[in-house]
């Protein structure tokens, strides 16, 4: 009789080419977080593929956005759920590569756009609960959330909103975004919005009417050091002015100038913080005539380091000593994603549990082929195994 690792590595011995068909797919259908309908098209297949093999979904409206999908097995067993989590969106628009971009080099590596960030771990979550349906697992409610914009911070729609409500009441939570080449599991990250202010002032004909102008960029001018300066960088607070634009030609008084800002914070309070200091900033006048608005987009919450989150790893780290695999390093990082919004509800939450690899957000993005598969065998026995979770290191 076989054991549960040798059914598992069995499982990926029998099923590699349909797992890495199916990540291939999904890197081969191209689209950017803005791009509604091409980023539905990729949940929509998804849940064609996962009905297909019994898995149950639903598609939520996220008002404004892409659709979530809610995928899931064992519904109404008893006791707590365990989560997945992770997006389908990329930074690259469709057409940014040529059709069908998926490859995979001499040295094991898969090339393609979100082939690392992270397609990889949406076939992962695909094929956990295919297995695990085939398996006859019927232990534990098991659930996989997959978003279409998580990488413009859900700017549109409620994203965040059905996240937590689907979230609500988990044992804990993998999230199967991009694995690191240093084999950390991130447990904690900033959490971040974008602030865009637009000052306004009056037009003029800067030789003919200056003093009737009102210069809109040398008003944006006495704003931008102070909010640069808004920055607390012992305390993980960090304000970074990233675009400016302005004026129409150099004979005009503007009438308008514009600024993008990157807030990143590490203390959740720091988030209405430092809008109040922002807001504090605009509010004042320096040139008569003048006004400022400003907008906090792109919201997301800190994704805190606590101790749940390391009592996480540690399990994750027994099963994988168990079966011979290295143990995961511990990281905070800077970057933000989702795994945040479940840790604000108190779940244990680990990220980067998807196959490693470097070069997200770039042309050079590639996914180690052979750790996506150990990966997928390490978040499968977790899985199976989270009653030990619950029992010995919940608490």
């Amino acid at each position: 009789m076989q054991t549960q690792i040798e059914r598992l590595r069995a499982y990926v011995d029998e099923n590699r080419e349909k797992m890495l068909g199916l990540w291939e797919q999904l890197v081969n259908m191209q689209g950017g977080s803005h791009e509604i309908d091409n980023v539905n098209k990729v949940i929509d297949f998804v849940k064609e593929t996962l009905e297909a093999e019994g898995v149950e979904c639903r598609v939520l409206d996220s008002k404004g956005s892409t659709n979530v999908l809610v995928a899931e097995i064992n519904s109404k067993a008893q006791g707590k759920p365990v989560l997945m989590c992770g997006h389908c969106d990329t930074v690259f628009p469709a057409g940014s590569y040529p059709a069908n971009p998926f490859t995979i080099d001499e040295e094991g590596f898969a090339h393609g756009p979100g082939v690392l960030d992270m397609k990889n771990g949406i076939a992962q979550m695909c094929f956990i609960l295919i297995a695990l349906k085939q398996m006859g697992f019927k232990d534990r409610h098991v659930k996989a959330l997959i978003v279409g914009d998580e990488e413009n911070g859900h700017v549109n729609g409620i994203t965040g909103e059905l996240l937590l409500q689907e979230g609500q009441g988990a044992l804990c939570c993998f999230n199967m975004e991009s694995g690191r080449m240093d084999n950390c599991l991130t447990v904690g990250r900033k959490g971040g919005m974008d602030c865009h202010i637009t000052v306004h002032g009056v037009a003029a004909h800067a030789g003919n009417d200056y003093l009737k102008g009102r210069n809109a960029i040398i008003e944006m001018s006495h704003k931008l050091p102070l909010l640069q300066n808004l920055s607390l960088y012992d305390e993980g607070l960090t304000v970074s002015v990233g675009v400016v634009k302005g004026g129409m030609a150099s004979n005009v008084v503007p009438d308008c100038c514009y600024a993008e800002l990157d807030i990143r914070y590490k203390n959740p309070a720091h988030m209405e913080y430092i809008k109040e200091k922002i807001n504090d900033v605009c509010a004042k006048t320096y040139i008569e005539g003048t006004t400022t608005e400003v907008e906090f987009i792109s919201i997301m919450p800190a994704f805190a380091e606590t101790e749940a989150n390391y009592r996480l790893l540690d399990y994750i780290n027994s099963v994988a000593a168990k079966y011979g695999y290295p143990e995961f390093g511990s990281i905070y990082v800077g970057g933000m994603s989702d795994a945040a919004y479940f840790s604000t509800l108190g779940i244990p939450t680990v990220c980067s549990m998807g196959a490693q690899g470097a070069g997200a957000h770039t042309k050079e993005e590639h996914a180690s082929v052979a750790s996506f598969f150990e990966r997928w065998i390490i978040a499968m026995s977790c899985i199976m195994e989270a009653a030990a979770f619950e029992e010995n290191y919940q608490n």
